[in-house]
């Protein structure tokens, strides 16, 4: 699954309390250490800290490969233990932030910057190869903080041969044919959504892509985004009908007990066949892998309107990779900066980490050796620039726990529509106000 935090609601007291540390705490000595050699080697060594969630042999690959095309520099990438969050929050107010690490995009890369433990990467070349908008997640105050190391993108995956089997020929681009191709596969035995709903993640993620097409007409989205960070938005806007109506075509193209599915089932159910749809992420496809790596998959942006150019494809940086600002290694960090952008290597990072089935995708463009189907759908949407940020990354720190919440409720049929619309904005205000 994707790098979000999953805690539950005690996570926005968790962060608040890492922030005030790292208010408190300030840049007295932060990362003052000589640069460190590896003995014989003589060379420089280079730390990187990352979240945690399994990958590990794919980073490992990774490290080892840029290990052996230089003799400057030895890296380490390593995980951190237990929750991230509290893990960087300690190593801040302890002056021991590693030389690299990884941070959430926006919000924490903001804070992160604020408080001065950042450097300023503004001037580096990968800002001229990434994607315009995924700058604005890895930047505060018109300048550039982080890398955006991998983006992730969240949309409808669906199997071509179920599609065939039904006799649907093209993707749907507006909610009524969506309607209509569901009939289809009722009608021809198959399970339209496969359901992952016991987790409730999956719903903020589907949200986010829901609401997103509800307010991103006419650049509305960074306004609406703006209101709800000062606390005068709503999230019930317009096109509320809209979002809580696939919600409901959701409810009713997800098979019998739908709420017991959790996210693993349901990749699970995906990759057997089971289901011809599954509203999720690419990551989503890394369990796929183990089960079909062949499956015949594409790729589809959720139509929330009837309005086609409403279809767009929501795609985010997952991942932004940071340098320490006190670092004594601070050349050696930017060397590994290059190594990680590089799009012209073969076998470099991108090569290592991000060409494979499920695999995030660089915040470049970039031609991998693996091809599929999906993977030609994403580039397309990219291409033709019909994609747009995920919601919930640009809102208060907690958002996503709090509208998985609200929305599993909605789904299990514990509140109403109006109930859950009063409950996302009591959410947010509290989430501004703890």
């Amino acid at each position: 699954m994707t790098w979000e935090v999953k805690k539950m609601r005690k996570t926005k007291k968790i962060l608040a309390g890492i922030l005030a540390a790292v208010l408190v705490t300030g840049l007295a000595g932060c990362g003052a250490s000589s640069p460190e050699k590896t003995g014989s080697s003589d060379r420089t060594k280079v730390s990187m800290v990352i979240f945690g969630g399994g990958g590990q042999d794919t980073f490992d690959n990774a490290t080892a490969k840029f290990n052996e095309m230089q003799d400057e520099i030895e890296l380490s990438i390593q995980p951190a233990t237990g929750d991230y969050n509290q893990y960087l929050g300690a190593r801040a107010a302890s002056n021991d932030l590693p030389d690299m690490f990884w941070l959430t995009p926006y919000a924490q890369v903001q804070q992160f910057a604020k408080n001065g433990y950042l450097m300023d990467l503004s001037d580096q070349e990968f800002t001229k190869k990434v994607y315009d908008y995924s700058l604005k997640a890895t930047s505060d105050d018109g300048k550039v903080y982080a890398y955006p190391l991998r983006q992730e993108f969240l949309g409808i995956f669906y199997n071509t041969d179920l599609f065939a089997k039904a006799g649907i020929k093209e993707v749907p681009t507006t909610f009524s044919e969506l309607k209509e191709d569901c009939k289809k596969l009722q009608d021809a035995g198959i399970t339209p959504f496969a359901a992952t709903y016991k987790d409730s993640w999956t719903l903020n993620h589907a949200f986010s892509c829901l609401e997103g097409a509800a307010v991103d007409k006419n650049d509305n989205m960074e306004s609406w985004i703006e209101s709800m960070n000062n606390g005068s938005g709503s999230y019930k806007t317009d096109k509320s009908d809209n979002v809580f109506a696939f919600l409901d075509l959701m409810k009713e193209n997800s098979g019998g007990n739908y709420m017991d599915s959790d996210s693993t089932a349901g990749f699970t159910a995906f990759a057997n066949g089971d289901a011809a749809m599954l509203f999720s992420g690419e990551f989503s496809l890394l369990n796929v892998s183990t089960i079909d790596p062949d499956l015949p998959i594409g790729l589809f942006a959720a139509p929330v309107t009837d309005d086609p150019s409403d279809a767009k494809l929501d795609v985010d940086v997952g991942v932004a990779c940071a340098i320490n600002s006190h670092t004594k290694n601070k050349e050696a960090c930017l060397k590994v900066l290059d190594y990680l952008s590089d799009d012209t290597s073969k076998d470099g990072w991108f090569a290592n980490t991000n060409d494979a089935m499920g695999e995030a995708v660089p915040c470049m463009p970039y031609e991998g050796q693996y091809s599929a189907k999906y993977m030609d759908d994403y580039k397309a949407y990219m291409d033709n620039g019909t994609n747009r940020p995920w919601v919930y990354q640009q809102l208060p720190a907690g958002s996503n726990t709090e509208i998985g919440n609200i929305i599993q409720a909605y789904m299990a049929g514990s509140v109403n529509k109006d109930q859950a619309l009063t409950q996302l904005d009591e959410s947010n205000k509290e989430l501004l106000n703890p």
